[in-house]
């Protein structure tokens, strides 16, 4: 068996003890402890999520696996999407190029987006260290940029258009993550046969439900036993539309509540929005670690999936998704496109509508009034769509399997 060096650079990495995407520590974690690779992971010791570094502290407690080695890279502090958010990037994508001419040579070299500049620094290394590039697209830049922030600056989109039009052409595999993104990028002009669908997924066995633990949960959450409870985990951004779901609240009779967890830009507007309107069934937490965010959706009744009524989220299929099938949870969706098809198609919740807050109390108020019986059946039909296409495990082995393809088919062109 050819056993790879793989690296991976995903500037907004983290493993699961933080709060983030823990999708690449997962994947190379799988690789190292099932089929025997080495990989190197090249995260930014600047949390994105709670905006502040990475500790010493945080580090040493982050399990040892042998094989598996974190590469830390400073990247500039930000607060805000402004001038240093940008600076972040730059930061991020300079160093990982830098010290990446000073390590040993990797068998397949992955960088994931957003955004384009670690890409372009991965394609840089592969050059030089003459090894195969792999192209992960995480988010379609400039598209996203364009459509959800309002990027006008013709010269910023002309150089992001070429370089995301340049890293679709010389990487040896593209990978995505939603059937849409497939599509997008193949309609770049882009070989399908050199696109890979590698959707988000979960660990299964990684967490196994406690029902002993709902009222310490219902406690932390700061909401009464017999509420019925929709919960948000994840980021709280521009992107995210949460203001309509803290809206929601209004609506709602008093018997229910929405508890959002996690942080971002958006967070403070949120803040205001509760206190101005007197919203005692809305609940902000801080974020908490992917481990112990099951044991909070376990404690609550709903999952919600919130973005912004743009074009650009119809191909969404995010993280969150997964989530909330793996614990059991029907699904309240605010996203048209790719993410309702799934949950319609498998029946396991609501479309509330896109920024509708009475849609989404209105979705709210249909679950709680569910049987039994059919909830049960929700958590089953969950359980299903994830051992069919979410289950992290058969992801990883299907990308390793494509990895070492890219690798062997470099091999043969070299010679």
């Amino acid at each position: 068996m050819n056993l790879l060096r793989i690296w991976i650079a995903n500037h907004y990495a983290v493993p699961p003890n933080l709060g983030g995407i823990t999708r690449h520590y997962e994947l190379a974690r799988e690789w190292v402890e099932e089929e025997g690779a080495e990989v190197t992971l090249w995260l930014s010791s600047f949390n994105h999520s709670r905006r502040t570094f990475v500790t010493d502290k945080d580090k040493q407690e982050i399990e040892k696996v042998p094989g598996l080695r974190l590469r830390w890279l400073w990247s500039f502090p930000h607060a805000r999407n402004d001038a240093r958010r940008v600076i972040n990037m730059v930061s991020f994508a300079a160093l990982f190029f830098l010290k990446g001419l000073f390590q040993g040579r990797p068998d397949v070299l992955i960088a994931s987006s957003p955004h384009l500049l670690t890409g372009f620094s991965g394609w840089l290394l592969s050059k030089l260290k003459r090894c195969p590039f792999v192209f992960e697209v995480r988010d379609l830049w400039p598209d996203t940029l364009i459509k959800m922030d309002g990027l006008k600056n013709p010269w910023v989109i002309k150089a992001l258009t070429w370089m995301e039009s340049f890293l679709y052409r010389k990487a040896d595999k593209i990978v995505v993550l939603t059937e849409y993104q497939r599509k997008f990028v193949q309609q770049k002009g882009i070989d399908p046969e050199k696109i890979s669908l590698i959707p988000n997924g979960i660990v299964v066995g990684s967490w196994e439900p406690d029902p002993s633990l709902k009222s310490e949960y219902r406690r932390l959450m700061g909401v009464p036993e017999d509420h019925y409870v929709a919960l948000y985990a994840g980021a709280h951004g521009p992107a995210n539309a949460l203001e309509y779901v803290v809206k929601a609240g209004e609506h709602l009779p008093d018997d229910m509540s929405i508890v959002l967890i996690g942080d971002g830009p958006e967070k403070a507007k949120l803040r205001r929005i509760v206190e101005e309107k007197g919203l005692t069934n809305v609940r902000l937490l801080d974020p908490v670690p992917k481990g112990e965010v099951y044991n909070y959706i376990q404690a609550a009744d709903a999952g919600i999936i919130s973005l912004a009524d743009n074009e650009i989220f119809r191909g969404a299929r995010p993280n969150k998704l997964f989530d909330y099938m793996f614990v059991g949870k029907p699904i309240i969706t605010t996203v048209d496109g790719e993410v309702r098809e799934i949950v319609e198609e498998n029946q396991v919740g609501i479309f509330s509508g896109a920024e509708n807050p009475e849609g989404f109390a209105r979705a709210m108020i249909q679950l709680r009034d569910t049987s039994r019986e059919e909830l049960d059946a929700i958590a089953q039909r969950g359980r299903n769509y994830i051992d069919r296409a979410g289950d992290r495990k058969k992801l990883a082995h299907q990308l390793y399997d494509e990895l070492t393809w890219v690798e062997k088919k470099a091999e043969v062109e070299a010679q």
